[in-house]
């Protein structure tokens, strides 16, 4: 049986010999003399369920040390140690650390296991938790995804040309609840679905828009917000997309955002990607599209534009490969349109190869037309932003 493991931090080496002994045999106890040694072990083995703090030590104290925890290991089950009682100091530890429980010294073995199990408990409660987010609802918004694919290919590479951007940028930087930023962005072009053929055969093309087909397009982020609003548990997703045209000094629709960090992350990196690619598909090269992003004062996070400028050079080495209609496989990405044997576009360039893709190519191939042989893809799993 694979026991929980528990990490305790103090300045008492005696003390934590003695828990150690006490709770072998019902937790994986591992000690640290010190804050500075605690968060030395934080990033060595595998996670600890359980993190338990003196209150008083030298240098960091209890409530620096949790709190510092609470960014490198946020889903530890936090718990207090501490023969310090002023209420105070107590909640001040309690509210920056996050803490679970919190002991008064001494404290017996049964009274100990008993908190220890009872975090335990909060530490698997909020992993299942998450995974019924990650897996289970983000399995149903992939339905919803495939309906985009189905209804708007046009729109559906560009979510997946962005959503590999913004994975790249991601990439670079630590961020809480990635999932729901890259999820954002996904959905983001859901509100294609609201635009006429025609509107779209135009897009397509890079024609201009009449106003109020103009006025349509200018609406597509809005009609995704409703019906990303419609989900329940989505509401960060909801606020980046509805913040995804505001700018980083607060400017631009819809006028009520906040500005500079105080916007969602990924309202900052939507409107990064969503820029970005647009100018990459007009015909700008990678490196004029970000200095183009760059003149563009207070638009965007320049954090995030560092990032995926880093990013954009790290494609200049990913390998292309030329294959058949049989050897396609999904997760590989289309380095380059692929057309007929007429030479009519069938498939933008930089969409990400799916099921619901390879039955339309293969529908395609089926017709007196076909499709034109060999495929320039990227491979599967290689990080490809749009400019790549």
């Amino acid at each position: 049986m694979v026991l929980p493991r528990v990490l305790f931090v103090d300045d008492e080496p005696n003390l934590l010999n003695g828990l150690r002994r006490q709770l072998r045999r019902d937790f994986e106890v591992v000690t640290a003399v010190g804050a500075a040694n605690g968060l030395f072990c934080l990033g060595k083995e595998d996670p600890f369920e359980v993190i338990v703090s003196d209150f008083l030590m030298p240098g960091i104290n209890g409530a620096e040390f949790l709190a510092a925890v609470r960014k490198a290991a946020p889903d530890a089950t936090r718990m207090l140690l501490t023969g310090h009682t002023n209420l105070s100091d107590a909640a001040t530890t309690v509210n920056q650390g996050g803490i679970f429980r919190m002991l008064l010294k001494p404290v017996d073995q049964e009274t100990m296991t008993g908190a220890l199990r009872d975090c335990v408990q909060q530490h698997r409660l909020l992993l299942s938790e998450r995974q019924l987010l990650e897996q289970t609802l983000h399995g149903s918004v992939n339905a919803l995804i495939d309906v985009l694919a189905l209804a708007n290919p046009a729109a559906f590479a560009t979510a997946t040309r962005m959503r590999r951007t913004a994975a790249a940028v991601l990439d670079t930087i630590d961020v809480p609840d990635r999932w729901a930023v890259e999820l954002a962005v996904m959905m983001s072009q859901l509100g294609a679905v609201s635009l006429p053929p025609a509107v779209v055969a135009k897009l397509g093309a890079g024609e201009p828009l009449a106003t109020g087909e103009q006025r349509m397009v200018d609406e597509v982020p809005a009609v995704a917000e409703r019906l990303i609003a419609a989900i329940p548990r989505l509401d960060g997703v909801t606020a980046a997309v509805r913040y995804s045209r505001t700018n980083w000094d607060g400017s631009g629709p819809p006028g009520d955002g906040p500005a500079r960090e105080d916007l969602p992350l990924g309202a900052r990196l939507l409107h990064v990607v969503h820029e970005y690619d647009a100018l990459v598909c007009s015909g700008s090269p990678a490196n004029v599209a970000l200095l183009t992003l760059r003149s563009r004062a207070g638009h965007y996070d320049p954090a995030l534009l560092d990032a995926l400028d880093a990013a954009v050079r790290d494609d200049s080495a990913t390998e292309v490969l030329s294959v058949g209609l049989a050897e396609l496989g999904t997760g590989m990405v289309l380095a380059a349109p692929v057309c007929n044997r007429t030479g009519t576009r069938l498939v933008s360039a930089g969409q990400e190869v799916t099921v619901s893709l390879l039955s339309r190519l293969r529908n395609f191939a089926e017709l007196d037309e076909g499709v034109a042989e060999p495929l320039m893809v990227y491979p599967a799993g290689a990080h490809v932003t749009a400019g790549g």
